[in-house]
């Protein structure tokens, strides 16, 4: 197929995380690593995109060390990732602009964008979940409107609304915490506590704090 086809094939595995509990996974990975590596011999697959997986350094932990990968491995050919996928207080102004220009709120188109931006950080998720609450919800509330809700006062009850709402959003980061103790003790200690922790990019709960998109 990947002969044949006149476009590169691109394979796209989902849910890795719960694959990689299964030594036969980390063997077929083993064999798109060397299908790779013999590339020009044998048409393969153009790029491979392991989905759903927190680390890929999560996996590699999982190779037992009498296997025939612990040297010839499949993750020295990782590509690192740089690109920030949060979004910037210009990327968010962009956006409302536009919807400013089809619904004409009259938002302050400076300050909004911020205010999102701080309670935020620019994750995307939270960013859309905010104002769409601006959009569909606060307005219907008694003594509120479309120019009401784009206010200060209306991101701040979005912000409120959408703490309050249960969701898989929560659910997740719930679990996430679960899973790590020592993140989520570190987290109340810098949350609640006020402790100052210096940064350590060895420091392994630092390292996962910042990969969940909990720290930056």
């Amino acid at each position: 197929m990947c002969r044949d086809l006149e476009k590169p094939v691109v394979l796209i595995i989902d849910e890795t995380d719960q694959a990689g509990n299964y030594g036969i996974f980390i063997k077929f990975l083993g064999m798109l690593r060397d299908k790779y590596l013999k590339r020009q011999k044998r048409p393969t697959f153009h790029s491979v995109i392991l989905a759903g997986v927190h680390d890929i350094k999560n996996l590699k932990n999982k190779i037992q060390p009498d296997t025939m990968y612990q040297y010839n491995n499949p993750w020295n050919i990782a590509a690192e990732f740089s690109i920030d996928m949060g979004f910037s207080p210009e990327d968010i102004r962009q956006m409302l602009s536009d919807y400013e220009d089809n619904c004409h709120t009259g938002m302050d188109m400076d300050l909004i964008p911020e205010i999102i931006y701080e309670y935020t950080s620019g994750y995307p998720y939270i960013v859309s979940g905010i104002c769409k609450l601006l959009d569909e919800k606060i307005p219907l509330m008694e003594g509120w409107d479309k120019s009401r809700s784009w206010t200060k006062e209306g991101v701040l009850e979005a912000v409120k609304l959408f703490l309050n709402e249960p969701g898989t959003f929560f659910d997740d980061i719930r679990k996430k915490l679960e899973g790590f103790p020592g993140l989520r003790d570190l987290l109340d200690k810098l949350l609640f506590n006020g402790s100052h922790i210096p940064y350590n990019q060895y420091n392994k709960l630092l390292d996962i704090g910042i990969m969940f998109g909990f720290l930056k």
